[in-house]
């Protein structure tokens, strides 16, 4: 008897119609006369509690850190122990002859089903199955190509290293600063993380550069020429004997007046003067997880754990798209000769009918050499049914959707024109396109961000025109000035770019060189900290453990998130944690280094860090931190983001719903704006006041816009009154 084991039930069933024969369903997993199909539900296994490993940790002190928990005791997650329970009976079962573990094909797939097996005692030998997508012949191929899972054992540790050493850096350093902080009279909890702190840190220093940005003026220059009867503008190169900024930005306004009036009416020539005609812009490749993240965040404000939801349920419930948590963008050749059935199921849908495709044409992004443990994220041939996903699923899956069809479009073709002008001892520049075929842009519309690939038919005809050599003359010179602006504030699309490449907002060089060397068999990873499948996560628990809050789509740190950052060294604010711990894992993975040896070398580092410890924190940041911020318990009725409460006004983290806090002259409780958002309106609300005298009224607050968050009242019915005796009609009087 085989046993299968899959990451997640969803999978199970395709692990059994790759199988074949006859299965029957039972209690936590499948059965037939050759083989059981059961799964995990992620992990489902966790460590023991730091002071069940020694009761010593039961108090919370310096001297028992760092918290020694390695080696590494689990047990099934209260959540989920049913199916723990089931599926380590099954392994523990006399007649399982062979194992297979059908986890992600990355690192941390391979660990949740090992450690599994590990805790359960098995005996019998283990066969790795690679799933990289759900399609029928993917899982088919990958049940029908079994590996030898001890091929995989050094992903296994370089996961289990990562997994042990999150918890002891974690437990070990919240507790150093909590203990810290209440020495000085803070009585919160602070929390610190490998990956959550230096994003903290990351979102805290872009909010400082911000506030403290001083604005200054920069200059452009236009230089206007005659050609006959034409004028072209062009763009002034800047000279060597210009006073400029650091980021090479005129910045003398006396100095650009003066350059103006000695080259006005002034002979210029032509020093160069081109045409390249059938030049070529190739579909952008498709998404991989971050990127999809950041293109629904500034397109539709999704936060980035609402896509990652929105594509789990894509790929697990409607089996529509491939593998979601992949930090991959390039797919396989099996993909392209997949294609033309692909490109034909979704033309079914009224968005793609009419695309003129072409699945013989083979795109850049179709490259084996580029996959890695998974290919980019496509949709799959099961289209949905499109009336039963949620707006915002539908809006996912398309997006996946048409970034997958260009592939099969024709590419972008333009004409281009340039030339270089020279006054002077000043040269000026100008370039300038014409559009010849709008190509994949007539599904994906064009990069706005690039403002070079804009249609300029009638300066491409000027330009076209000029001949090098050719004399001009300057009609006049043109100063704009510019106000310098300050670092925009992070929002959820720009920190998850931020993150795939945070080596670049590190000084320190040879930190810098360990993260892009982690990364340098990645193409879609740029020496980044966290993982695709986990960053959305980080985000979220900042929020909620109230380090940031979210304004107007924009990240900013509240006091206790500035305080935190403030009181821990470099080392931890910084990935400088993440760079060294890659340098060992991957000496882990390859077997030049023992999972104790690294362990060892942790214990270490948190020793050093922890008698180093000291903290800036003050009684005071109490209130701070815990009236800061408020979260609902509902979620914003326009868009199901998370709500926030603070002094002022609830405000919706994913879009512009908002409810004032007063409403005509009466303050309203959180639970009384969570009743108006989940009901439509509230209770009778007693106290409001009137403005002709000192008394007080009742009335109902309703909800008349759930997009804005506008309100509106409604007067409680007025009671009848009674008829007395009197007021009877004489006939009926007793």
């Amino acid at each position: 008897m085989r046993l299968w084991i899959a990451e997640k039930p969803s999978v199970t069933s395709d692990i059994v119609k790759a199988l074949g024969g006859n299965f029957t369903r039972r209690d936590g997993y499948t059965e037939s006369t050759t083989d059981i199909v059961s799964f995990c539900v992620g992990h489902i296994l966790e460590m023991v509690p730091p002071e069940v490993i020694n009761p010593a940790y039961a108090t919370w002190s310096l001297d028992t850190l760092p918290l020694k928990l390695y080696p590494v005791q689990l047990q099934p997650k209260a959540s989920v122990a049913r199916q723990a329970n089931v599926l380590i009976r099954l392994i523990q079962r006399p007649d399982i002859k062979m194992v297979i573990n059908c986890a992600d094909a990355d690192d941390e797939g391979q660990l949740l089903v090992d450690e599994v097996l590990e805790y359960a005692g098995n005996k019998a030998p283990v066969k790795r199955a690679l799933i990289n997508d759900n399609t029928a012949p993917a899982v088919k191929k990958a049940v029908t190509s079994l590996r030898d899972n001890n091929e995989f054992r050094g992903m296994y540790l370089k996961a289990l290293a990562r997994s042990v050493g999150d918890a002891i850096f974690g437990f070990s350093m919240s507790r150093c600063y909590s203990i810290k902080a209440r020495e000085k009279g803070y009585t919160g909890l602070l929390s610190v993380g490998r990956v959550q702190t230096p994003v903290l840190g990351l979102i805290v220093r872009r909010w400082r550069e911000n506030q403290s940005h001083a604005s200054s003026f920069y200059y452009s220059i236009t230089g206007n020429f005659i050609n006959g009867t034409d004028v072209i503008s062009a763009r002034w190169q800047t000279s060597e004997q210009a006073p400029v900024d650091d980021k090479k930005r005129l910045n003398d306004k006396k100095w650009a007046d003066e350059l103006a009036r000695t080259l006005d009416g002034k002979t210029a020539s032509v020093l160069a003067a081109s045409v390249a005609t059938g030049k070529t812009t190739p579909a952008p490749l498709p998404f991989n997880l971050v990127r999809l993240q950041q293109y629904m965040n500034q397109k539709y404000k999704l936060t980035a754990q609402q896509t990652l939801d929105i594509t789990q349920a894509l790929r697990e419930k409607h089996k529509a798209i491939t593998y979601n948590r992949s930090d991959c963008s390039y797919l396989s050749d099996e993909q392209f000769s997949d294609a033309p059935k692909v490109v034909e199921a979704l033309k079914s849908l009224v968005d793609f009918s009419t695309l003129d495709t072409n699945t013989c044409q083979k795109s850049k992004a179709f490259d084996d050499k580029k996959v890695s443990a998974h290919t980019a994220i496509i949709p799959t041939a099961s289209v949905p049914d499109m009336s039963k996903l949620t707006t915002n699923e539908k809006a996912v899956y398309l997006a996946i959707a048409r970034f997958y069809l260009a592939q099969f479009l024709s590419k972008k073709t333009y004409d281009e024109a340039i030339a270089e002008i020279k006054c002077g001892d000043e040269s000026f520049k100008v370039l300038a396109r014409k559009i010849t075929s709008n190509g994949f842009t007539s599904l994906l519309g064009d990069d706005k961000d690039d403002d070079e690939l804009d249609d300029n038919s009638g300066a491409f005809d000027l330009l076209s025109r000029l001949q090098m050599g050719e004399s001009l003359t300057c009609r006049s010179i043109d100063v704009a000035e510019q106000k310098t602006k300050p670092q925009p504030l992070f929002t959820e699309a720009t920190l998850l770019a931020a993150l795939v490449r945070v080596a670049d907002f590190v000084a320190d060089p040879r930190i810098k060189q360990l993260l892009k060397e982690k990364d340098k068999d990645k193409k879609d990873e740029h020496g980044g900290i966290g993982t695709p499948a986990t960053r959305a996560g980080i985000i979220e628990t900042l929020k909620k453990r109230n380090y940031i809050s979210v304004e107007k789509g924009k990240f900013v740190p509240t006091n206790a998130g500035i305080a935190l950052i403030d009181a821990l060294p470099d080392s931890v604010t910084q990935p400088d944690l993440t760079a060294v711990w890659a340098e060992k894992q991957a000496a882990l993975e390859t077997g030049e280094m023992t999972i104790e040896r690294f362990i060892e070398g942790l214990y270490a580092e948190i020793k050093r860090l922890v008698d180093a410890a000291d903290i800036n924190i003050s009684a005071s940041e109490n209130q701070t931190s815990k009236t800061d911020l408020y979260r609902l318990t509902v979620k914003c009725p326009s868009c199901d983001s998370e709500l926030i409460m603070t002094a002022k006004a609830c405000n919706c983290t994913g879009c512009k719903f908002k409810i004032w806090a007063e409403f005509r002259g009466k303050k309203l409780t959180n639970k009384q704006i969570e009743t108006i958002i989940s009901n439509g309106k509230s209770g009778e609300i007693k106290g409001f006041k009137s403005k002709k005298n000192d008394s007080t009224y009742s009335m109902f607050v309703t909800l008349a816009n759930k997009e804005t968050g506008e309100l509106r009242f409604e007067y409680p019915p007025r009671e009848e009154k009674k008829p007395s005796a009197k007021d009877m009609p004489g006939e009926l009087k007793l």
